[in-house]
């Protein structure tokens, strides 16, 4: 009869944990708007910090206004309500379900503070996480308070934006998100605490289950911290009825219950990694375990260590590669001298806050804690500065992935029946179908422009793989940039991650057509990621920001600069031919705009297709090409300017006659790119026109004869 009460209690306390999880989802419900952009208006809600808002109506919003608000004001705010973006470019991932996983449907662009109406009773989590960050942060100075703040209730927008990447390179950034790690010391330090007072031990498991949901709630329902929770309730669960305290019947408890609370969550890849770490674990921790203790004789604590943080990175790096297209080799090494800090943090951390009360006890705890956090930050910033300590991968397709797990759960399996040779070479195969991923054959030319706002960047992939990039991205730099540009973002964000997901990771020539931030910001991004060959640059002085990091990278780097002239022209081995037709010398002079109008200018050919690329050329260096007697007919225009009335002029266009006109422009912009004369005058010789505003990322592909064009976008 005890096996089955056993077994009665187990169950029991497993629809207790489901009680729970359905608690914390009606805790955190709210109903998901349909978001339609709109004009600028004026919103009524409750400001909840971070930059976030909750209308009135019930959607979350980003807000970015410059004024301080105190957490949990109701406010008004002027501004453009738009939801975020599917991809726009190829293989990006969805902001609007990333977005949406945070709990966030919209924005309000160009968003401003028109009142603080009244302080406010609601939003109190947002407000008892400002007071908490408050606390730690008088006591503990930054970034400190920002490591516990993420450690306590993953707050990570604090964070200054080059330690948070030192994080992400060292494959330590989990510390800084309430998950499994958090959560389990949660249960532990309860479990330690509670055993104190003498309870049974049911008691105390279902005590400290209670405690688990409650850090769930407070740390915000996040997708993470419920996976890890149910999985400690089944623990807990385990150990009051005598069984084994973490099985594969936990794991599966687990993703029942996140599929019950958040069921549009299973596809993400948060819920993947979050249990391929608790799988590997089970899978390899073993093995692991066994393996360590005939070789050398650790203390416990020290083998545990090596062993779980070995297991979870075998288990979650093909998956982390591929979200966030790096690979950290010292990421065993950085969690070891890192996650054994993170439940004393913690503990320091809650203590503090709980004796806020009394001065000298709380300032006593963030002394105390002072020390292991200087231990964490040396640890990653020494470990971020190693040679090869991030190193850009190329996402391995889905196969890759399942076949190394597949290989990861059969090595134990094979090592048991003496198969160790078998087990060592598939899973090296697998690694390395994962470390560097198949890529299909394209033996056509490619050319893609990518959708980076108000700004330019396209690639180019020859036959026999070449690569060209036409710019870089960026934005137009106005004001004092301090340390970093505002230009450069973009090339970290969308022309970056696009060369790698394309498995791009040199480049024969990177052409900058002239040194305005809209079109260089992406250069030094690219410059410190992938490799680069040379730049063609236009030979303008010029003292922008994102422009002197491009000069300064690629001289450190020791990237040669050249400056094509018209006339001039490039071959590739595959027949691909870049004919020069500006900037012409001497240089155009006292025009609307020196610098726009002495772009590099080109054609590029295979065979029979031709495209025409003019930078930000404007009319008066359209004149001088006409004036040389160029050949300008092509099949595809880039269309000058982002489509400006100061360019794409009707005698240009005609010598021109392209079938395709694209136009990179970013949407709402303040120059009202691209001009109605400039549309009507291209749609006038019967050019089929793209925007990236409306028709996102634009690709064209030809073999040399036929010609295809296709849209991420259909406007």
């Amino acid at each position: 009869m005890a096996p089955l009460r056993e077994s009665r209690s187990f169950r029991a306390l497993v629809i207790a944990a489901l009680v729970c999880a359905g608690i914390a989802a009606w805790a955190h419900q709210r109903p998901q708007p349909a978001i339609v952009e709109q004009r600028t208006a004026t919103y009524a809600g409750t400001f909840l910090g971070d930059n976030t808002v909750a209308l009135d109506g019930g959607a979350h919003v980003l807000a970015h206004v410059r004024d301080a608000v105190p957490v949990g004001a109701h406010v008004l705010v002027r501004g453009r309500l738009t939801p975020f973006d599917e991809a726009r470019n190829p293989g990006e991932p969805s902001e609007r379900a990333i977005e949406s996983e945070r709990g966030i449907d919209a924005q309000l662009q160009s968003a401003t503070l028109i009142s603080i109406q009244h302080a406010g009773d609601g939003a109190w989590l947002e407000r008892a996480h400002a007071w908490a960050y408050d606390q730690l942060h008088a006591r503990l100075g930054e970034p400190n308070a920002a490591i516990v703040a993420g450690e306590l209730w993953g707050e990570r927008s604090i964070l200054p934006p080059d330690l948070r990447a030192e994080f992400q390179e060292t494959g330590t950034v989990h510390v800084l998100v309430t998950a499994g790690l958090h959560v389990g010391s949660a249960a532990a330090l309860c479990v330690a605490l509670l055993s104190l007072f003498s309870m049974p031990r049911a008691v105390t498991c279902a005590i400290a289950a209670a405690c688990v949901w409650l850090f769930v709630l407070w740390s915000g329902g996040q997708l993470p911290a419920i996976r890890a929770a149910s999985m400690a309730t089944a623990a807990l669960a385990a150990r009051a009825c005598g069984r084994a305290t973490f099985s594969w019947n936990a794991l599966a408890m687990a993703a029942l219950v996140v599929a019950f609370v958040k069921p549009a969550s299973v596809a993400t890849a948060s819920f993947a990694l979050s249990f391929s770490c608790v799988g590997a674990i089970f899978v390899c921790a073993p093995a692991l375990e066994q393996w360590i203790d005939a070789r050398v004789a650790w203390p416990r604590a020290v083998r545990e260590a090596l062993v779980l943080s070995v297991a979870t990175q075998l288990g979650t790096w093909p998956l982390t590669a591929a979200v966030f297209l790096l690979f950290s080799p010292y990421a065993v090494v950085a969690n070891l001298a890192v996650v054994p800090c993170v439940a004393l943090t913690m503990a320091l951390g809650a203590l503090q806050l709980a004796l806020a009360w009394c001065a000298p006890l709380a300032q006593a705890c963030a002394n105390l804690n002072s020390w292991p956090l200087a231990w964490m930050l040396a640890s990653v910033r020494t470990m971020a500065t190693l040679p090869g300590a991030s190193i850009p991968m190329t996402p391995a397709p889905a196969w890759c992935i399942a076949l190394y797990d597949v290989a990861l759960v059969g090595a134990p399996w094979l090592l048991r029946r003496n198969g160790a040779s078998v087990a060592i070479a598939g899973l090296a195969f697998a690694a390395s179908l994962v470390l560097w991923p198949p890529r299909t054959i394209d033996t056509r030319l490619r050319v893609t422009v990518l959708d980076v706002g108000q700004a330019d960047s396209i690639v180019v992939q020859t036959p026999r793989g070449h690569t060209l990039i036409v710019d870089a991205g960026g934005r137009l730099e106005r004001g004092a940039q301090g340390s970093d540009s505002t230009a450069e973002l973009v090339g970290e964000r969308i022309v970056v991650p696009f060369l790698l997901r394309q498995g791009i990771h040199s480049i024969d020539a990177l052409i900058v057509s002239h040194p305005h931030g809209d079109h260089v910001g992406g250069c030094r991004p690219v410059l410190q990621k992938i490799r680069v060959a040379e730049i063609a640059d236009s030979g303008q002085t010029y003292g922008g920001h994102a422009y002197r990091d491009c000069v300064d990278t690629a001289a450190a780097d020791r990237v040669p600069i050249v400056q094509p002239r018209a006339g001039m022209e490039w071959r590739t081995d595959d027949g691909v031919i870049l004919h020069f037709l500006g900037p012409s010398l001497p240089f155009i002079a006292n025009s609307r705009n020196d610098i726009n109008e002495n772009s590099i200018a080109f054609t590029l050919r295979y065979r029979s297709f031709c495209m025409l690329f003019t930078g930000d050329a404007g009319a008066a260096a359209e004149q001088r090409f006409l004036d040389e007697g160029v050949d300008l007919r092509c099949d595809v225009l880039k269309v000058g300017h982002h489509g400006s009335a100061y360019s794409s002029t009707h005698a240009f266009i005609a010598a021109v006659h392209p079938r395709f006109a694209i136009i990179s422009v970013g949407r709402h912009n303040l120059f009202g790119h691209p001009a109605p004369t400039t549309i009507r005058t291209l749609e006038g010789i019967g050019a089929q026109v793209f925007r990236t505003d409306q028709n996102a990322a634009v690709t064209i592909a030809s073999d040399g004869s036929a010609l295809s064009l296709s849209a991420l976008l259909t406007p």
